[in-house]
């Protein structure tokens, strides 16, 4: 798993695309029915801005409240009821929110991030309700907006804090210098200050991945962008990325995706690229 993804319930938060926004929804009750929901067609993004509700999906619970921010799946079978009288914002939409149903996802929020969090929705209900002045994009970058919050806080704790010191230095010069094709343990262990043996073992322990796996998948995501753009021939993103042999290259770019980088690029463009 590379650093800069955000996993959660196997969903990577960092990759949702938003298509469009169906509905900006300001829901204020004082119901304690239990209602079913068997017929969503959309996903949904949720905050309350007072009060509390509880959803019940798959047997599992999850609350919203000012500090609990829900991910809805669309076609999601779900109950919910009012616990405190309240209001939240719902925000309905349709995009590309991973290919696995997740039913729910919570995000638990600081008391700083909840009070930022909440703005945003509120601000988005309002651009939505009076419609004016390019609102649909605006309320698309609040959306946006809204994710990044949320997740702030869980990607700055995602190294632990006895590694962080040893281990953001050389993920980040990993990201910066993947097309240094001298890249090793030793030297991505003397950036850390540490002996190789002990670099290896705690990168792994952290990453569930060896550092020189970590590098090249950083190296083949990077081959993957620029594949699909113009101006660079295969031979020339296999030095870009720091394969200095194409065949290596190739070899390796295979592994990680299961295609080989012409058949990669073929599926989105048909231009012919020459070695």
């Amino acid at each position: 798993m590379l650093y800069n993804k955000l996993v959660m319930n196997n969903l990577d938060v960092s990759e949702i695309i938003l298509n469009r926004i169906v509905a900006i929804n300001t829901i204020a009750k004082n119901d304690h029915r239990v209602v079913t929901r068997n017929d969503r067609s959309t996903y949904a993004l949720t905050m309350k801005i007072a009060g509390r509700t509880t959803y019940v999906c798959g047997g599992e619970r999850f609350v919203s409240d000012v500090n609990n921010m829900l991910l809805v799946d669309k076609n999601a079978r779900y109950q919910w009821h009012m616990d405190e009288k309240g209001k939240c914002v719902m925000i309905e939409f349709e995009g590309n929110v991973g290919s696995e149903p997740f039913g729910f996802i919570d995000f638990t929020l600081t008391d700083t991030a909840a009070q930022e969090v909440a703005a945003l929705f509120v601000s988005a209900a309002n651009l939505w309700d009076i419609k004016k002045d390019n609102y649909m994009l605006k309320c698309k970058s609040i959306f946006y907006r809204i994710l990044d919050k949320a997740t702030a806080h869980k990607k700055q704790s995602y190294l632990p804090n006895s590694y962080k010191h040893m281990l953001e230095p050389v993920v980040n010069y990993i990201h910066t210098n993947y097309g240094d094709p001298d890249i090793t343990n030793d030297a991505l262990a003397a950036i850390a200050g540490i002996s190789t043996v002990y670099f290896r073992k705690i990168f792994t322990k952290v990453f569930n991945v060896s550092p020189i796996k970590y590098l090249r998948s950083v190296r083949i995501k990077k081959a993957t962008e620029l594949l699909i753009g113009d101006g660079s021939s295969v031979s020339e993103i296999a030095e870009a990325t720091g394969y200095g042999s194409l065949y290596n290259f190739s070899k390796m770019f295979k592994l990680e995706t299961g295609v080989s980088p012409r058949e990669y690029a073929a599926t989105y463009s048909t231009r012919k690229e020459s070695i």
